[in-house]
């Protein structure tokens, strides 16, 4: 790797997903690594451990003098953080979030930032249904995709910037338009999400609730993981997304109405092609997230 210069880099956020960064700049980098969470104690783990090199006792006081601002927050409170943020960012830094939904962020964030900082997109394909700083690992994005959008050419420093931050947490750089964004990930994991909380709720409550949690086995306990994630979280980011999201349900809705109506009609050949396609879909992933090196 090329000798490159080293960074003052501030984690707003030390969740899972910002400690997560955090212990992987540490691992990875020499960066300087300034960390900030509302929760006092998640600061002081995030010091135990060695995940920051320092934190800071506001927001302010982290980004001011930063290089790079990783903004590790749900979506509804980006906006909000930019704005305590921007009159203390320096001149040539670059402010970047980790948000699954992006809205109208850029836009937003676009029309705070002072002249002179660039605002790069990011969103590390990553995840677990864990949450808080106690699930945060080192390794979180190795081999994982790590997506940046940036539809202005002139912020083409600030996106080299990101993409070899992203090369040294061992991510893999993916380039998206900015518009494709919300729709891919509402298919791939907001509804996702939205399927396994339903078929907990399916299985876990009613009358034979008890009785069915008591008998689930793996197909149930794999198909309802990631319902155990952050409820807060995960509403803050169906709102934020909810056009995209709204779109793949009433997708994913026509798909179930196809597939009830082959049962009731006991139409088996209907139902074998069914599966047979759904089944050619999910190897195609299994080849994909091998080759690139990344787990499920």
């Amino acid at each position: 790797m090329e000798q490159r210069l080293l960074l003052r880099i501030a984690v707003i956020g030390l969740g899972l997903i910002g400690g997560s960064l955090a212990l992987g700049l540490r691992k990875y980098t020499n960066h300087t690594v300034v960390g900030f969470d509302c929760c006092p104690e998640t600061m002081k783990e995030a010091v135990r451990s060695g995940a920051v090199t320092t934190v800071a006792s506001e927001m302010k006081e982290a980004a001011a003098e930063s290089d790079v601002v990783f903004l590790a927050l749900a979506p509804g409170k980006i906006i909000s953080a930019v704005r305590q943020i921007a009159p203390v960012l320096k001149a040539g830094a670059i402010v970047t979030d980790v948000a699954s939904a992006k809205g109208t962020l850029a836009e937003e964030i676009g029309q705070l930032l002072p002249q002179g900082v660039s605002y790069i997109a990011g969103h590390p394909m990553a995840g677990s249904e864990k949450i808080g700083f106690a699930a945060a690992v080192s390794d979180m994005f190795l081999g994982r995709p790590y997506i940046l959008m940036n539809d202005d050419p002139r912020q083409g420093a600030a996106l080299e910037t990101m993409v070899a931050l992203v090369k040294e947490l061992k991510a893999q750089p993916v380039f998206i338009d900015s518009t494709l964004h919300d729709p891919a990930v509402a298919a791939i994991s907001h509804v996702p999400h939205i399927a396994a909380a339903s078929l907990a709720i399916l299985g876990g409550e009613g009358e034979q609730g008890q009785l069915q949690l008591q008998l689930a086995a793996g197909g149930f306990r794999d198909g309802t993981r990631v319902a155990g994630g952050n409820p807060a979280m995960w509403a803050d980011i169906c709102v934020t997304n909810r056009k995209a999201v709204v779109d793949s349900l009433d997708q994913f809705q026509q798909i179930l109405n196809q597939v009830r109506h082959m049962v009731a009609s006991a139409d088996e050949e209907g139902l074998r092609s069914f599966l047979g396609r759904a089944k050619a879909a999910r190897d195609r992933y299994q080849r994909q997230s091998s080759l690139m090196g990344g787990n499920e």
